[in-house]
């Protein structure tokens, strides 16, 4: 049976404590849907903590809880170690928390609601971290103000301006675009420097929990495309009405309906390391305690650089095209370095 990775089971440890703290006398059930897992998941984690604690591992130096109200089915700390504090962010991971908000009111400034949840969480942090870091004033803390003209690039690379976080102004047109059905023109910049214009009908706008990426049909490429809205210099939207296109799919081609393309991994458990730095990964521990992940990639490209690089961690890939493509992307750097060892031309040693 399928079991929950160790990093959302540590999360829960953590947290369980301090909360039935918080809630003397919850019921197993109470906690459960709390935590949203089942009742038995919450009973091996108290089994668990009964048998953790301070260096020594006397009885006096582990959690422990009310055999009285365990019986009952319900938690009630006794003995917490400590655990019943919540954990405390230090003040260089909150100033972190603080800059991340402010970029993140940035992005999102077009939505009112965001605005507000992010405007509030920001007077909050720059309240308990004192006088060193001043809540902004008010006109800040709503929505930032859209300029009149079209979003102004930073200083030009080699090949063309390099874009600057999305700004607001973008990101509205792109969510008018996807609202009313309507094709969209863009001035994007992609990852190697190359500007170009686009005309394209959006199917989707999501986060990887880092940057906002646009999926759309891309009348250029005939084809279905993903653009980070922070390369995007500018957007507006057109008259004419976006159309829906038929996705293409090439033999053993894995995608999911946002379109980006997926892969299935099978990792050793020495490779966990490799699936809990993903974004948008769903991971399951199987019985020999390797680890099945279904990964969404940016591109293919992308998704056989992650093959690579699980080396001797992975036991197996699907679709078979990308098995494939891994494998001579390798052999073809092995056959760069045949020539007595010595590596390709203009590589650095």
């Amino acid at each position: 049976m399928a079991r929950t990775p160790a990093a959302a089971r540590l999360v829960r440890l953590l947290a369980l404590p301090a909360w039935v703290a918080e809630n003397d006398g919850a019921t197993i059930a109470e906690a459960a849907a709390h935590f949203e897992v089942d009742e038995d998941t919450i009973r091996r984690d108290v089994g668990t903590l009964w048998v953790s604690g301070l260096p020594g591992g006397l009885h006096d130096d582990l959690v422990d809880f009310s055999a009285t109200a365990w019986e009952a089915g319900r938690l009630s700390l006794s003995q917490a170690q400590g655990l019943d504090r919540p954990v405390r962010l230090s003040h260089e991971e909150a100033v972190s928390l603080l800059l991340s908000v402010r970029v993140l009111r940035g992005v999102l400034g077009a939505d009112a609601g965001a605005a507000t949840a992010l405007g509030g969480a920001e007077r909050t942090l720059a309240c308990l971290l004192g006088p060193a870091e001043p809540p902004p004033d008010d006109d800040a803390l709503g929505a930032p103000e859209a300029p009149s003209g079209p979003a102004a690039p930073d200083e030009p690379g080699p090949a063309g301006p390099v874009p600057q976080a999305a700004p607001a102004t973008i990101l509205a047109q792109v969510r008018r675009a996807l609202d009313e059905g309507r094709r969209l023109h863009l001035s994007y910049v992609s990852a190697t420097d190359a500007p170009s214009e686009r005309d394209v009908d959006p199917i989707a706008l999501r986060s990887d929990g880092s940057t906002l990426t646009l999926t759309a049909w891309c009348l250029t490429a005939r084809a279905e495309r993903s653009f980070r809205l922070d390369r995007i210099l500018a957007a507006s939207v057109l008259s004419a009405p976006g159309t829906t296109h038929r996705r293409r799919r090439g033999p053993g081609h894995e995608q999911d309906p946002t379109g980006a393309p997926t892969a299935e991994l099978i990792l050793e458990p020495t490779g966990r390391w490799l699936i809990e730095q993903l974004p948008r990964t769903r991971a399951e521990i199987l019985d020999d305690g390797a680890i099945r992940a279904v990964v969404e990639g940016r591109d293919w490209d992308w998704l056989r650089g992650l093959v690579l690089s699980a080396g001797r961690h992975l036991r197996f890939v699907a679709p078979a095209r990308l098995a494939r493509s891994a494998r001579e992307a390798a052999l073809a750097a092995l056959d760069a370095y045949a020539d007595g060892g010595n590596p390709p031309a203009g590589a650095e040693r």
